[in-house]
């Protein structure tokens, strides 16, 4: 997709940073900067970057992700990072906690959670209308412990709202070739077409709702697997994407313009509702 294409989709929308022309200061990844005298658009997201958990070096990812996103949309962020799934508990059971943002995005990895109810109180948050990007290991979030556990075939809250069931992934390490599956889909345009991940984790997708639309597959040379999606789950608006463990490839340019694009269209997508 061409730097022209991409926005036109982010001005039609309102969001895309204003004074992004060619010859610009280059930051992160690669992206134009922004100076205070370019100014920004009109509409900025109100988000919130939920983030925390083990296996994963979340306290330079949520850096990366939102410096990152923010170089291409117009995101006013909230972090909450907590690495103790209590702790998340606590923040997530306030009661109007989401009511300030526009959207919840997501990249966290608590597995063990198995207060149900709790779980099922934050996929009613989204099922009423926040719309929501979940990165990565939130895939292997709050459902292992639910339902007979891990091996359980029970359709689960968590799953249903991400669109897909993930219960393990492939190696560590070896590169991901994605590859889109819809170019006519908005919510999910890289510029370069077909792309590699520096480094990937590919979760292996044992189920796909049919609430869900698949957006890209992958594959790291051992096993295909859908890697970018978007579902629809009451009135949740959910993009979702299962790449996202090394920050190799959290920091490269096309992994954020597609939390970029996933952002932008779930908030949108909700406005036409």
């Amino acid at each position: 997709m061409k730097k022209s294409d991409t926005q036109s989709v982010y001005s039609r929308r309102g969001f895309l940073k204003q004074g992004v022309v060619a010859g610009a200061a280059m930051g992160m990844a690669g992206f134009p900067m922004m100076s205070s005298a370019q100014g920004s658009s009109k509409k900025k997201i109100k988000a919130l970057y939920v983030t925390g958990g083990g296996y994963h070096d979340f306290k330079s990812q949520k850096k990366i992700l939102t410096e990152g996103v923010s170089e291409l949309i117009d995101v006013d962020w909230t972090i909450w990072h907590h690495d103790k799934a209590n702790d998340l508990k606590a923040a997530l059971s306030a009661k109007g906690w989401a009511d300030p943002y526009d959207v919840v995005v997501y990249n966290i990895c608590h597995a063990g959670e198995s207060d149900e109810d709790y779980i099922n109180s934050v996929v009613d948050v989204h099922k009423n209308g926040k719309p929501m990007v979940a990165v990565h290991c939130t895939m292997h979030s709050y459902h292992w412990k639910i339902g007979g556990g891990k091996k359980s075939k029970e359709d689960k809250e968590w799953n249903k709202l991400l669109g897909v069931v993930s219960l393990n992934h492939g190696p560590q390490g070896p590169a991901i070739a994605v590859r889109n599956a819809d170019d006519k889909h908005d919510s999910y345009k890289p510029e370069s077409g077909d792309w590699k991940t520096p480094k990937g984790e590919l979760y292996n997708i044992t189920k796909v709702y049919d609430t869900a639309k698949v957006l890209a597959h992958g594959n790291n040379g051992h096993a295909d697997q859908p890697v970018v999606w978007i579902n629809k789950y009451g009135k949740a608006n959910v993009f979702g994407t299962t790449i996202g463990h090394h920050n190799e490839t959290v920091q490269s340019k096309e992994f954020l313009k597609t939390i970029a694009d996933g952002m932008v269209w779930a908030v949108a997508e909700t406005a036409k509702a």
